[in-house]
């Protein structure tokens, strides 16, 4: 017997009523999803006459998939609503241009995304205060760098368009090897801000050139104050013609300091000339104190050993 003879009439007339309820929902076509609210109209209606500009966009950072988490609008992000735009059939002024916003609403308007500390570090940081905005570094539609969006190929590339002592100090004898790709300027740099001086991204000067330089950390038995206090006193990061980037040659960067020694002190003084020089020998301070940065030995108080 089967399950439907095993049901009462009773049971069937029941029935017939959820039947006929049911029956306009199993035959009618589905309903067209309701058109989006704010008057946003969606990435394939800007695709209809931008297409290669939408299309160049989809291959870009902010037209992947992953940064719908932010914003489902696409384009209209930035742009504003396009249903007027559509409406009028195009045409310039009904469709907002973030570049000819002020450098202000410019990076505010990258900062309702990019929030997570960026804000709290651009908002009155030295970029920032030089009339600089997100997109006088970076491009939405057509980056040339690998990553960040970058308008150059390389960072430094970028960095030396306004920076060029900079660029002209990376090809001195001595220097970082910036221009050979080993670094980029954000190796030291944050360029989007920070609470110390020249855009350094740790507390100090020395704790950032300690993270590769690690053997001249201390703490030391007999520490050499200019050392402690900046390494800069005596090197140049960005390059010079003096060996290990320093400042001046030697003696003569020591004797900045240290003018009134035992040392010969200056090469036209008779006396001097007469005692042979050891500047006219050709030695340096390190010759003989080799430990500058810091001496751990016991005998160590010259840095000689």
């Amino acid at each position: 017997m089967s399950k439907l003879t095993r049901w009462s009439p009773f049971a069937l007339l029941a029935l017939i009523p959820v039947l006929l309820l049911a029956a306009p929902l199993l035959s009618s076509p589905p309903k067209p999803a309701p058109a989006q609210e704010g008057g946003y109209v969606g990435m394939d209606q800007c695709a209809a006459c931008h297409e290669e500009t939408v299309t160049a966009f989809k291959e870009t950072l902010h037209g992947k998939k992953g940064f719908e988490m932010r914003s489902n609008n696409a384009c209209e992000t930035c742009h504003g609503p396009g249903k007027a735009h559509v409406d009028a059939g195009g045409g310039k002024g009904s469709m907002k241009n973030p570049a000819k916003l002020p450098k202000p609403e410019q990076s505010a308007m990258c900062l309702t995304c990019h929030d997570r500390g960026n804000k709290s570090l651009w908002d009155g940081s030295t970029h920032d205060t030089r009339g600089l905005a997100c997109q006088s570094c970076h491009s939405v539609h057509s980056p040339q760098g690998s990553k960040a969006q970058l308008k150059t190929a390389t960072e430094s590339e970028l960095c030396f368009s306004c920076h060029k002592q900079k660029q002209s100090q990376f090809y001195r004898a001595s220097h970082h090897p910036v221009r050979e790709g080993k670094m980029e300027c954000s190796s030291c740099h944050n360029p989007h801000g920070t609470a110390n001086p020249k855009l350094i991204d740790t507390a100090d000067v020395n704790e950032k050139c300690y993270e590769c330089h690690a053997e001249k950390r201390g703490p030391v038995l007999f520490e050499h104050v200019p050392v402690r206090e900046d390494c800069m006193n005596c090197h140049d990061p960005h390059g010079t013609n003096k060996l290990r980037m320093l400042k001046a040659k030697e003696p003569y960067l020591c004797q900045r300091c240290h003018g009134d020694t035992r040392h010969p002190g200056s090469l036209y003084d008779q006396a001097d000339l007469n005692a042979a020089s050891n500047r006219l020998l050709l030695r340096s301070c390190t010759n003989c104190h080799q430990q500058v940065h810091g001496s751990n030995h016991p005998s160590g108080n010259f840095f000689i050993r």
